[in-house]
């Protein structure tokens, strides 16, 4: 939910997608969306295919789920825990998508800054971010001012990093959703602004969710009295579409990309 434009940042098979969310007045939008997805080119395949997660992995005739670890910055209050589960089960049910929680974290996920001739670019710390918590997913609360992710009047921001070779599917690999701490929302999941909507809306994009124009949905990118306090029936049909009913994967995942590397290959410097 965000009046800020969504940043796509990234190449070809590496990419990082911000979506942002804000209370305020409505966004330009399609009138009519009420649900969206990404869509990439697999090097694998050489196929448009839908950006999302491994929900499974089948290999020699057998399938295993492949669940996607987590780590909740719980911002001082550990009751918040408990809160992330309960909106990750909606995510399960309408996804298939499984979590995994491994525990609680003080990291405060960010971007780097790749420094080109033509302008400075924002990658998400992927690599670094797996390295700190040992989790493919990061939710939390964290103070605006101690993250980049943040450039405005967003309440919450959701990041997805995915990447893809000649020998491994094009998927999502990293992710977090930020909620900033400060913000003025309704306690629980209600209907209106209220932190439960904003929370879900925020996995939503760290699931493979964009934003959409219908206000009847969790993913319509700003909060207001409009907004619902589940997921609507455009919500589930883009959380079938990047969860297990889009099927299994058939190569392993590669490891999260890490700026620092490709900052290297471009030879360029970058800020961590």
């Amino acid at each position: 939910m965000s009046l800020l434009s969504s940043a796509a940042l990234g190449a070809a098979a590496l990419t990082t997608v911000a979506l942002t969310a804000t209370i305020g007045a409505h966004p330009a939008a399609a009138a009519t969306s009420t649900y969206a997805v990404t869509h990439a080119t697999d090097p694998y395949s050489g196929r448009s295919v839908v950006v999302r997660w491994t929900p499974c992995v089948t290999s020699g005739g057998v399938t295993s789920t492949h669940p996607i670890t987590y780590a909740v910055n719980t911002g001082g209050y550990l009751s918040r825990v408990t809160f992330v589960q309960r909106a990750l089960a909606q995510v399960s049910a309408d996804s298939g998508l499984r979590f995994r929680y491994v525990g609680t974290t003080s990291y405060v996920p960010r971007y780097a800054v790749l420094h080109y001739p033509t302008g400075n670019r924002l990658v998400f710390e992927a690599a670094q971010q797996r390295a700190a918590t040992h989790a493919e997913l990061v939710i939390g609360w964290v103070p605006g001012t101690r993250t980049n992710m943040f450039s405005g009047r967003e309440a919450g921001v959701g990041t997805v990093s995915w990447t893809g070779s000649s020998r491994s599917q094009l998927r999502v690999v990293e992710g977090a959703a930020l909620l900033k701490i400060g913000v003025p929302l309704r306690a629980g999941f209600t209907t209106g602004a209220s932190v439960g909507s904003l929370l879900l809306h925020e996995i939503g994009h760290s699931v493979g969710l964009d934003h959409v124009g219908a206000t009847s949905q969790i993913m319509y990118p700003v909060l207001g009295s409009y907004t619902p306090a589940s997921y609507q029936s455009g919500d589930r049909t883009g959380l079938r579409l990047v969860g297990r009913p889009a099927g299994c994967f058939v190569t392993a995942p590669l490891a999260p990309p890490d700026p620092v590397a490709i900052a290297r290959s471009a030879g360029v410097s970058v800020t961590l």
